[in-house]
Order: structure tokens, then sequence, then C-alpha cells
């Protein structure tokens, strides 16, 4: 019945054709691990599936990546965020958010705990070259940005006292603290992220492009609503939006 809805508010065109729609993504610790694994690439099945259109997933570098979908070669690009794109691109976004994308402060245990940009004036934050940081973070003039080539280095300097603080996402920073052993010896406060993005599926702005996001955003919204976009998360609960 849901399909037969969908289907009614959104009639098929040629974008809704039975080939596979060709879908882009890049590497993320946890969220996207390859093109068949990952809490981005099941939540991403699970959302074409329910809207009817099947994908295939290409995973690239994020500059190949975000290179490729701006230049027309696939339909949709996921996780989107607008710091990945210049400010006078013109894309469509899914109206209906897959995340809310929070970044928290990691500083070394029996230190002093930064939660805000305030709190990290003069000191040396460490950052993963790469990672979709929100501007504010990646531009950031209080403090003195020091990248690093990969998560696991920046907790290795951080505990080391080679920077002051490191920012990431809850989940991927957990990742990286379990791998390299470090979890004992870092610290955040999991209830107050220092920035905060609002993640989505971008389409090309074209009709083609309207429909695909609408029906992608219905989907999503009816997983939502079902419990499935909480079970595909493997126990760990995405955020539903940055309106609240």
């Amino acid at each position: 019945m849901k399909r037969m809805l969908l289907a009614l508010l959104f009639p098929a065109t040629t974008v809704l054709a039975e080939s596979p729609l060709p879908v882009v993504t890049y590497p993320i610790p946890v969220h996207v691990e390859n093109a068949n694994s990952g809490l981005f690439i099941d939540l991403a099945k699970a959302v074409a599936d329910k809207a009817g259109i099947p994908i295939r997933i290409s995973v690239q570098p994020p500059p190949r990546a975000i290179q490729n979908f701006s230049g027309g070669s696939h339909a949709m690009l996921f996780p989107a965020l607008d710091v990945l794109f210049p400010a006078d691109t013109t894309i469509v976004r899914s109206p209906e958010a897959i995340d809310c994308k929070e970044d928290f402060v990691f500083t070394r245990e029996g230190t002093p705990r930064l939660t805000s940009l305030e709190d990290l004036a003069g000191h040396r934050v460490g950052i993963t070259r790469g990672y979709p940081y929100a501007r504010e973070v990646s531009d950031g003039k209080l403090f003195v940005v020091e990248p690093a080539n990969s998560d696991e280095a920046n907790l290795k300097k951080l505990v080391a006292g080679h920077i002051d603080a490191f920012i990431l996402d809850e989940k991927t920073g957990i990742k990286a603290l379990e791998a390299t052993g470090l979890t004992q010896k870092v610290q955040y406060d999991q209830s107050r992220p220092v920035s905060r993005q609002e993640v989505y599926y971008a389409f090309q702005n074209t009709p083609e492009g309207r429909q695909l996001a609408e029906r992608f955003s219905a989907a999503l919204a009816e997983l939502k609503q079902d419990g499935r976009y909480q079970s595909i998360t493997h126990g760990i609960t995405f955020a539903q939006g940055c309106a609240s």
C-alpha cells in the first residue's frame, strides 16, 4: 500500500527506470566502510528499496566523489553537507534530513574539558584532513588548526601533548579510540557538541533530481516512522535533523 501511495504521489519517469541509479559516496569510518558496509550504506539501501529505486553505489575519495557528482556523472551524493559545496553551487537537497552531524572536542583525561569554540581560543586543535568540518571549525580564527592524516594520528598527538584538543564526531571518535587503545586517556562531553551540520541526500538540480529528492525524502520519513531507521544503525541511533 505504501509503495502504491508513493507511486501515486510521484509518477514514474525516466529517472525511475529499472537500471540502477548511479550514486556516489566517500569513505567514513563506521558510516561508509565500502560499497556494501557501513551505517550510511545500509540506510541508503533501505531508503532506495522503500522508494522503489534501485541504486548502484560507488565509493570514491572525497574530492573525486564531490567533483564527479558536481560534474553530473552521478545522480546522488551522500552523505551531503553544505560545507562540501561552494556557496554558489545549486543542488537539490532531500527535504528530510539523514542526520544531524555533531562534532565534539576530545581532550586528554585530567585536563579541563573544552566544549565551545571560545574554550578553544589560544589552543592547538587537531583536525583530520578530508573530514567535512563546519566552516567555523576548519576556518577557526581563535585557535591554531593542526591537520593530521588520520583520526588515530590525532588521538596519539593529543595524548602525547602535541595538541590540546581534537575535534571529531562521536561515532568515529569512539571507533578511533578503540583502535588505538586510548579510550581511558581521552575525554569529551557528549552533551555539548562544538558544531552541528544537517546531513542530507544531494541530487542534481533538474526535474528528475527534484523528483528523486522527494521520493527519497518520503521513503526516509517512512523509515523513521516505522522504526527501521533506528534499527538499521545497529544500536547507534542517528539524530533526525538539526532543527531542534
